[in-house]
């Protein structure tokens, strides 16, 4: 395996992992709390923008590497982002 592959592999594994351990996690505080509190929309709204921004890249760029951490990152983002919708001050 080239050295390349390696450090691809490498990256796709921490960008899952930072996904599956940080977000879903928020998600599912979220979820239990019915609510968004501490969150910045912000804060959100760009790591969202930037998830899907390296999708739409890695896509072009036809890179694996990218594209599987960047398809659940911004899914996971828009989750939260419809989070703050739902669970919004009435």
């Amino acid at each position: 395996m080239e050295i390349i592959n390696i450090l691809g592999n490498n990256a796709v594994f921490a960008g899952l992992l930072g996904v599956v351990i940080g977000l879903v996690t928020q998600i599912i505080k979220n979820w239990k709390r019915k609510s968004t509190e501490g969150l910045s929309f912000w804060w959100v709204f760009l790591a969202g923008y930037s998830y899907f921004s390296w999708l739409i890249y890695g896509i072009f760029k036809r890179d694996i590497f990218l594209t599987i951490p960047q398809t659940l990152g911004s899914f996971c983002m828009v989750i939260i982002l419809f989070q703050f919708w739902i669970y919004r001050k009435k």
